[in-house]
């Protein structure tokens, strides 16, 4: 083994002795990093330092069998000075890379390449790791036989509050092991297992050559089309009924308006479509009914947030989807689904079916009205 002591000589006391450990380590026949924590970075120099904070400490404590990949794509902001000053802190564990902008899900794809771990575990950057978040799935890893995916619960955080997002999801125990089926079930008819930091997953669940160059755009939705690539690789699963993840809210798509909100999504239940053959589920028509009807429904929310010039252009827009013929396709099946929707989208659904636009918008900027006061 060849060490430069130059080098060590240029980084603090306990960095050189985690450095030298990890060499001595990675060197000796029984080395296997666990974690790949990959952090996609773009423009979050307020909130970044937390998010490295969090997830530092546990690497540490884990003898520092773990990487921690930045991935900058192309921040404007000083986010990739504060990546390049990690790194210098801390230069046994992290890897910085610094790329034009691409876009979120290519900027985690670049992450999946250069992964060494043997999980994966993803973590958005203005986002943040619970205590002991790694240490804990370490454990289940260890008890569980190292199954191919572990699911758990978040948390939603801003500055004054903290709430668990969901829960229970699969089963009310602490742990349980949950069959293929299910999470597929449950992938299709909500969104408590879309997202890639609600889970962890083994690097051999994906493809790093897979082109995803057509969806390079997505920004919301980006989960969705690789959890797709995940499950299809994976056989066994774990749910961990513990919210481990903190998601930071009030900065995404709850008071914005997307305008290709819908069609996004519709290029995502697509995909799901064509793993009709290969998943084998039943009820799967009125499954993926279902996710178009609540994604139509969000749609048609969120256009209230978006300052329309007159009724006629905001109509215009409500004709879009109403004429889509995936929509026309999945109508059908609103009054099965009611149960899995929200009464106001079940609602405006039932509106938007038989063509009352100028209603829905009056609705619409009346629910505006009443939370202003």
């Amino acid at each position: 083994m060849y060490l430069n002591l130059q080098y060590l000589n240029n980084i603090n006391h306990k960095s050189r002795m985690c450095f030298i450990e990890l060499r001595l380590y990675k060197d000796s026949e029984v080395y296997k990093m666990l974690f790949s924590i990959i952090v996609p970075v773009y423009n979050v120099e307020y909130y970044l330092e937390e998010c490295l904070n969090s997830i530092i400490n546990q690497i540490i404590e884990l003898n520092n069998n773990c990487e921690l990949i930045l991935i900058d794509d192309g921040s404007t902001d000083s986010s990739g000075e504060i990546c390049d000053r990690y790194k210098e802190m801390y230069p046994h564990i992290i890897k910085v890379i610094h790329n034009k902008n691409q876009g979120l899900l290519l900027t985690r794809r670049c992450g999946f390449r250069l992964a060494e771990g043997e999980y994966i575990v993803n973590c958005d950057s203005d986002d943040k790791l619970e205590l002991n978040a790694l240490k804990r799935l370490k454990e289940i890893i260890n008890i569980y036989n190292s199954p191919d995916i572990i699911i758990f619960n978040y948390y939603m955080f801003n500055n004054n509050d903290k709430k668990i997002a969901f829960e229970n999801v699969f089963a009310d125990s602490e742990v349980c092991i949950v069959d293929k089926k299910e999470i597929l079930t449950e992938f299709i008819m909500h969104h408590t297992v879309n997202s890639l930091c609600g889970k962890i997953f083994k690097k051999s669940c994906i493809n790093v050559d897979h082109q995803y160059q057509q969806f390079a755009k997505i920004g919301n939705g980006e989960d969705s089309i690789q959890s797709i690539e995940v499950f299809n690789n994976a056989n066994t699963f774990v749910y961990l009924n513990e919210g481990l993840y903190d998601y930071r809210s009030g900065s995404g798509m709850t008071q914005r308006f997307d305008n290709d909100y819908y069609f996004l999504f519709k290029t995502i239940i697509q995909q799901v479509e064509e793993q009709q053959c290969k998943w084998q589920l039943c009820n799967f028509d009125q499954m993926i009914a279902c996710k178009v009807m609540a994604v139509a429904g969000r749609a048609i929310t969120q256009s209230r947030y978006n300052n329309w010039d007159s009724y006629k252009e905001h109509k215009i827009y409500l004709q879009k989807i109403r004429k889509d013929e995936m929509f026309k396709k999945n109508i059908s099946y609103l009054r099965n689904v009611k149960s899995e929707l929200q009464l106001d989208h079940f609602i405006l659904l039932i509106l938007l079916k038989i063509k009352a636009y100028t209603l829905i918008c009056i609705l619409l900027k009346m629910k505006n009205i009443l939370e202003k006061r």
